[in-house]
């Protein structure tokens, strides 16, 4: 029993130090054309080697997606009535790694809005009240952003590219290239390398969540052992 016992408990912690080896090309594929991509994976050859050059990122994200449903599932719900793809509601994994209190360098919350940025969306942001940091508030003013970059660059992808990068930067690359396909601007030198791990690691993260075909590509923590 006790040697039983030792192995339930060993292969528990193997399960616990091991996510699933993450999505398929399938997955990812479906992905990409959720956020209207004309490509797929297999073509964008800036991405290849995803996995493995995100496998520990993807990992701690995944775990903290597991951590955090409960609070996800609020936020999932007003992207779905926004009708802006899910995938946009996986970005503070990737941005603050869904910590509403978090602080970088001028930014601050699950979506690290910028003071003005955040201003410019309706988010008060003084002393003892910096709204940035308030969950549903921040994530309305994220909506407002996202459905305004939609009506500028039409494509879901162009979105998150514009998300993580600006607008400006985004417009003059997409000049420079003569093209809006993500396997020419991901080449381009110039392209952002922020907002190209931003991109990648999302897209594990959403075909994961939204576009595996088993669930067990997001259950990352064993079940207790029973003694």
């Amino acid at each position: 029993m006790k040697i039983l016992l030792r192995t339930l408990i060993a292969i528990g912690v193997l399960t616990l130090s091991c996510v699933h080896a993450s999505p398929s090309n399938a997955a990812l594929n479906a992905s990409l054309q959720a956020i209207d991509s004309d490509e797929s994976y297999e073509e964008i050859k800036a991405l290849d080697g995803l996995r493995d050059k995100y496998a520990t990122s993807y990992k701690a994200h995944t775990l903290r997606y597991k951590e955090t449903q409960d609070e996800h599932i609020k936020i999932e719900k007003k992207f779905e009535e926004a009708n802006i793809p899910l995938f946009f509601s996986l970005i503070p994994y990737c941005e603050s790694n869904f910590r509403s209190k978090i602080r970088g360098h001028g930014t601050a919350g699950l979506w690290q809005f910028m003071a003005q940025s955040g201003r410019t969306y309706g988010l008060t942001i003084k002393k003892g009240n910096d709204e940035r940091t308030d969950m549903c508030r921040s994530t309305d003013a994220a909506i407002r952003y996202i459905k305004d970059l939609k009506k500028e660059f039409k494509s879901w992808y162009l979105v998150d590219f514009a998300y993580g990068m600006g607008e400006i930067k985004l417009k003059r690359l997409i000049k420079k290239n003569g093209s809006e396909k993500i396997s020419i601007l991901l080449k381009d030198p110039e392209f952002p390398r922020g907002t190209k791990d931003h991109f990648g690691k999302t897209l594990l993260l959403d075909a994961t969540i939204y576009h595996s075909t088993s669930k067990d590509e997001v259950t990352v923590r064993p079940e207790p052992v029973e003694g």
